[in-house]
């Protein structure tokens, strides 16, 4: 996919009574990110770490957890324990209260919710994602039957993994390879690929050595950067950041800290620190009509016709109109056109909304088949560069579309509570 470039704007942005810092990212004039930052003492997605066993609900089954000497708290369903690293004591297979274990925030808190930990500590590489484990090496489903033995063929080659594709040396651990690891096989970069599959392998066996050395609520790792988390769903999409513009010091600041931390400078875009009495920063990009649209139930169409979105706690549901875009046209033809509009728009509004869950379309009917099939196709094509992963399923027979938004985060809706 062409790499299209826009540029990041970041600001403070007040929602009601709250003023939040907020990144968007726009390509040809049109918004294609926005993401609310998080807060200095949020604990984010991915932040491993020691907490501490405050009670269990037997009948769920589930475990409570603290994860700081505030009593933040967090829920472990413990139905399965395989992973478990209790610190404090030999752990035989049940918790006790008082245990202190080594956990990664799998899911931030919402409305009542408390944070969602697991057990399973994980840790990502540009190409492979490491985990707790039995010793195995696997691959993205995407991955083909031929990559996968030009793969395993070099790993054997390194000593990595054995014939077998179990781990030689990590025995405790998993070694899933991601869809970005076929692309190191055609460009004929395997030396990149196991030095990458190695030292993530490494990184989390240290980690979870030096575990063991730590007292409790102690931080072992945190996730990239807010700013690097950025770039990289940005990238994910299929955009480059040409450049960085922002009307705040404190975060014109902040970019310039992250960027030197990484030692990227040379190769990063420039950061522009926008002043001018004139014209705001947010008056310049509109961004308050932006961010308002991006929280509305109803998204309009170049053609007329529009969206509603409508998020509840199980799903979120999409209803396709045809609006005022109907009168002296092939109904058939035009249908097929708004509903082509309307795909693309949806996963716009996923993106920029961050929905995630079971999401449900309903396109205008169309009575060729055929056409189904090419707004399924279509969808796909372009799902596949959204910055988490969608599964699309087929029509079904009410004519509705099923598809699933893997969770990462929180939704537009949930940050700004």
């Amino acid at each position: 996919m062409k790499a299209f470039s826009g540029k990041l704007i970041l600001t403070e942005y007040t929602f009601g009574q709250k003023s939040r810092d907020v990144a968007l990212f726009y390509c040809d004039g049109t918004l294609e990110y926005l993401k609310i930052l998080p807060q200095p003492d949020t604990l984010t997605v991915g932040t491993i770490l020691i907490g501490k066993c405050r009670h269990q609900v037997r009948n769920i089954p589930a475990a409570f957890f603290a994860l700081d000497q505030e009593g933040t708290t967090a829920f472990l369903p413990t139905k399965e324990l395989r992973y478990t690293r209790v610190l404090n004591r030999q752990f035989q297979g049940k918790l006790s209260d008082g245990d202190e274990v080594l956990l990664q925030v799998k899911r931030e808190p919402v409305k009542t919710k408390d944070y969602a930990v697991t057990d399973r500590i994980e840790l990502a590489g540009r190409f492979c994602v490491a985990k707790l484990g039995s010793g195995r090496l696997f691959y993205s489903k995407s991955c083909q039957g031929d990559v996968r033995d030009v793969i395993s063929s070099y790993f054997r080659y390194k000593g990595l993994c054995a014939p077998d594709e179990s781990l030689i040396g990590f025995a405790d651990y998993d070694l899933i390879l991601r869809t970005k690891a076929q692309r190191m096989v055609e460009e004929q970069k395997l030396d990149v690929l196991h030095q990458d599959c190695s030292d993530t392998l490494k990184a989390l066996d240290h980690l979870v050595r030096t575990a063991a050395h730590r007292s409790c609520y102690s931080i072992l790792e945190k996730p990239a950067g807010w700013l690097e988390n950025i770039r990289q769903e940005v990238g994910d999409c299929g955009f480059k950041i040409e450049e960085y513009v922002t009307d705040s010091f404190r975060l014109y600041t902040a970019i310039q800290e992250e960027l030197s931390e990484q030692k990227s400078m040379t190769s990063d875009p420039p950061i522009r620190y926008y002043q001018d009495p004139q014209v705001s920063l947010p008056l310049l990009y509109n961004i308050p009509s932006r961010v308002e649209e991006a929280l509305h139930t109803k998204v309009w169409l170049k053609n007329g016709g529009y969206l509603c979105i409508e998020q509840t706690e199980a799903m979120t549901v999409v209803d396709v109109n045809s609006g005022s875009a109907t009168q002296g046209r092939d109904s058939q033809k035009l249908y097929f056109e708004t509903n082509m509009e309307a795909a693309a728009e949806v996963l716009r509004q996923l993106r920029l909304r961050n929905i995630t869950g079971i999401i449900i379309i309903d396109f205008i009917n169309m009575e060729q088949k055929a056409q189904e099939t090419e707004i399924l196709n279509f969808m796909k094509n372009l799902a596949a560069h959204d910055y988490q992963k969608i599964h699309i399923y087929e029509f079904t027979k009410l004519g509705l579309l099923e598809m699933v938004r893997e969770k990462k985060g929180k939704s537009l809706k949930e940050s700004i509570l």
